[in-house]
């Protein structure tokens, strides 16, 4: 039996906290939420640090990048609405780590998306 199986089954059905599982991590049971918005932050500026620098140098990847920087913009928004409203908890904790995760994923889309813009040969 594997190691992760024979752990689950050693622990009571009741206790629900089983250490392996990435729910009961303490950043998504009992944190307050502002490490999620410190990190939000900081990532947030690092990606609009270099939309903002591909919108300036315009050409054919500029509104995609715009796009980009407003959506990074716009989940930071919702992530400090959404520690200001949900109540504390993992539900909110969740709905933190779901908006960093959308945010990360849509940078990395729409920077991957501008790169495609510019590398690849436009053909009339």
């Amino acid at each position: 039996m594997s190691g992760r199986a024979s752990r689950r089954r050693s622990q009571p059905p009741d206790s629900g906290l089983d250490p392996t599982w990435m729910t009961s991590q303490p950043s998504l049971r009992t944190s307050s939420g502002g490490i999620w918005l410190l990190m939000a932050s900081l990532f947030a500026m690092l990606s609009l640090a270099l939309l903002i620098a591909i919108v300036v140098n315009g050409g054919p990847a500029a509104s995609v990048a715009l796009v980009t920087a407003t959506l990074v913009v716009g989940l930071l928004i919702a992530m400090e609405v959404v520690r200001r409203v949900v109540g504390e908890g993992p539900p909110r904790l969740r709905a933190l780590a779901g908006c960093f995760l959308s945010m990360a994923l849509i940078a990395l889309a729409g920077m991957v998306v501008c790169v495609m813009i510019v590398w690849i040969p436009v053909t009339r």
